[in-house]
Formats: C-alpha cells, structure tokens, sequence
C-alpha cells in the first residue's frame, strides 16, 4: 500500500500541474490567434462601412436630379461592389467563428473528460492517504521506523506529500476556473454568431435593394440609348481634344528641355569668359533638379495621395465596356474619380503648373510637370486656384470638382511620362 502511495502522490502532482498548464496555455494561444485574425476582419469590415458611406454620399447628390444618369449608376455599381464586400468579410467572420466555437467544444470536451479523472484519482489519493495520515496511522507509521533516519525521511515524506495535495488542489481549481472561462467563452462566441447572422441578414437585404435600383436605373439609360450614343460621341471629341493638347504641351516641353541640354553642353564645352562659366553651372544645377524630381516621382510610384479626399473611381484605365450601349468599348487615358460635389482638387506630388485651358466637356484643366519627365492632368474643373508656371507643393489644393447638370462630380486624372500614358491605379495608393 505504501508502494501504490508513493507513486500516486508525485505522479499526480505533475500530471495535474503540467496538464493544468498545457491547456490554459493552449487555450490562450488559440485565443490569440483567432483575435489576430478576427481583428484583421473587423478593420477591413470598417473600411467597407466607410466606403459605403462615403459612396452613398456621392449616390444621394447624383440621385438628388429627377433623370437617372451614368454618374448614378456607376455610384451604384460601385456601392453593390461594396456591399457584397462586406457581406464577403461577414460570411469570412461566421466561418471564422464556426472554426472557433468547434475549437473551443472540442477543449471543453477534452478538459471536462480529463477533468473528472482527476477528481477520481484525487478522491482515490485521499481515501488512501487517510489510511496513513490519521492521527493514530501516522503516529504507527512514524514509530514502526527501523531507525531515527528513517523515522526523519518518514517525517519529511509525509510533509511532501501534504504539500503536494495542497498544490493539486490549486492545479484542479484552476482547471475548474479554466472550464468555465471557456464556457463563457462558447457562449459568448454562440451569441457573436447569432449577431453576425442578423447583421448579414439585414445587409443582403441592403444588397437586394440596391440591385433592384441598379436595374431601374439601366432600364431607364436602356431607353436613352440615342442620347446616350450622342454623349458618347461628345464625350470621344472632347478626351482627343485633351489628348492632342497633352502631347503638344509634353512636345514643347521636351523641345525647350533638348535645346536648353544642347546650350548648355555648348557652353560647357567652350573656353570663354568667366561669366559664361557660371552661366553654365546654372545651366547644370537646373537640369540636375529637374532630373531629380523626375526620380523621386518614379520613387512614390503606388504611393500618391488622391487628388480628391473622397470618393471612387468610376472609370478605369485602358479600354472599358461601357456600363449601358451593349458592344460598345470606350478608351480611357486616365481614371475619372467620382466624388462629392465642390470637392477640392489637390496636386499628388512637387510640381510647376506647365498649362491651364478650357476644353469643352472636359472644362476646366490644369496639367502639372513633375521634372523633365512626368505629368499629371487634372480635367473637369469648375475652378483653377494655381496660375501657369507656379511651383506647387504635394496635396496643395489647385482647383475644384465641376459637378454636370446631372449632380455628377467628376475628377479625370491622368498620368503621362513623357509621351507614354501611365495607369493611375498603378501609382495612388491604396484607399
């Protein structure tokens, strides 16, 4: 019986302590890795909000106008992209905690199992204990000792072994502690999911609702096709127009850039006066800041702030469907940015004013040289706050939206190096 007594009480003391730990550590670390994850939902679901707020905005000033308008539609489409965004991050979120409340089921399974042998063995480690540590058993067990030294490793067995039920009584009330923690835990993460699924439910109806408007809204353009046909071809003369004056500014000033580098390269290399030579330092440090500009240009690529604080882009780069005339394929050179009406137009890097016109259907246009190489164009303005050949600064405001007859605002931006049109998305950063 001794033999049996000896083993149960060291053995289980370590069984329970490391036990006791592997699972509260255990439940932490899972703990941990799901709110890592479950954060990362909850930020991108706050940023899916706030484009939906934003894009209704913009969807309330386009649909203030009695006539349905592509400038509405695309503020549809791009709030029905949103909205099944979130929806997407929700449905990712269930699955998640799906995952989560079987993790934790499966743990209260296992420790409550666990948890009732180590009742039994404890109550069984008592039962056998009190054969040996009532007062008359311990008196017998002490003075049947061979000698004093056994009789003082007895002693010091039977003090061990008292601490070691004192400490499998803390290892076992902890786990009890864990336990419930984790039940809570369960149903906290049970009335979660019963939320998410209310939430979800309430914005597929969001969803449903705007798809309904969506198809309203193009029935509606479908039988404006003929003036739908006659903006398109208006709007075609006005982007050739813009496009033809952009490559007459970039020509001029890659002209005035290649004579100014030959002047300079002659001057350099005669042997005259004094006053030439300084002429020529001037010549050089000039050509040298227009070429480091164009560098650090070329560095902030996918890092550009947007012209405008707020709003989408409504059209893309390159060659585009157009969202109603079935078959029909419009080129854009740049990106139009949907946004808020007199919404401020800000310079997306360091730069000198190289131009500003008018051109009908595209308004208003400033066109920014950013060194020797690169430039940006900011069209449909209502208002120019720069003059030509002003240095700008990066985000300083140089215009305003010009909102169409329709309560459009539209920003076309465009991104030129040298004769090359470049995709805006490519280089502003991601919002």
């Amino acid at each position: 019986m001794e033999k049996a007594f000896v083993f149960t009480g060291p053995t289980g003391k370590y069984c329970l302590k490391v036990f006791a730990c592997l699972l509260i550590v255990l439940a932490n670390i899972q703990g941990a890795l799901a709110q890592k994850t479950r954060s990362q939902l909850e930020r991108e679901k706050r940023q899916n909000l706030a484009k939906i707020a934003e894009t209704n905005r913009i969807l309330k000033e386009t649909g203030a106008e009695k006539q349905v308008s592509l400038g509405q539609l695309t503020a549809l489409n791009e709030q029905i992209t949103t909205q099944q965004g979130l929806i997407n991050k929700i449905s990712e979120e269930l699955t998640l905690l799906d995952k989560e409340i079987g993790n934790v089921g499966q743990r209260l399974t296992t420790m409550e199992n666990n948890f009732t042998s180590l009742q039994r063995e404890y109550a069984a480690m008592l039962y056998a204990a009190s054969k040996t540590t009532n007062s008359y058993n311990k008196v017998l067990f002490l003075f049947s000792s061979g000698s004093f030294t056994e009789l003082l490793m007895r002693m010091k067995y039977l003090q061990q072994y008292s601490e070691a039920r004192k400490v499998q009584l803390k290892q076992i009330e902890a786990v009890r502690k864990t336990l419930i923690e984790q039940r809570i835990a369960l149903d906290t993460k049970k009335q979660e999911k019963h939320n998410l699924l209310a939430v979800r439910l309430k914005e597929n109806k969001s969803l449903l609702k705007l798809k309904d408007k969506q198809n309203d809204v193009v029935a509606k353009l479908n039988a404006k096709e003929q003036e739908l046909s006659v903006e398109l071809a208006e709007r075609k003369e006005s982007v050739d127009k813009l496009e033809k004056l952009i490559a007459e500014v970039i020509a001029e000033e890659l002209r005035k850039a290649a004579e100014r580098e030959k002047a300079r390269e002659a001057l350099a290399n005669s042997r005259k006066a004094t006053v030439k030579k300084g002429a020529t330092r001037s010549e050089s440090s000039a050509a040298s800041t227009s070429v480091t500009m164009s560098s650090t240009f070329e560095g902030a690529k996918s890092q550009l702030a947007w012209p405008v604080s707020s709003g989408f882009i409504s059209s893309h780069f390159g060659r585009q469907s157009h969202p109603v005339l079935k078959g029909v394929v419009v080129e854009h050179h740049g990106v139009d940015i949907q946004t808020n009406k007199g919404e401020e137009v800000r310079a997306v890097y360091d730069g000198e004013v190289a131009t500003i016109t008018d051109i009908p259907g595209m308004h208003k246009l400033i066109m920014l040289k950013h060194g020797s190489e690169y430039w940006t164009v900011y069209a449909k303005l209502a208002k120019v706050n720069v003059e030509r050949g002003q240095k700008v600064k990066a985000q300083q405001i140089i215009g305003q939206v010009y909102t169409d007859r329709e309560g459009t605002s539209e920003l076309q931006f465009q991104i030129w190096h040298n004769q090359e049109k470049l995709n805006p998305e490519n280089w502003l950063q991601d919002k």
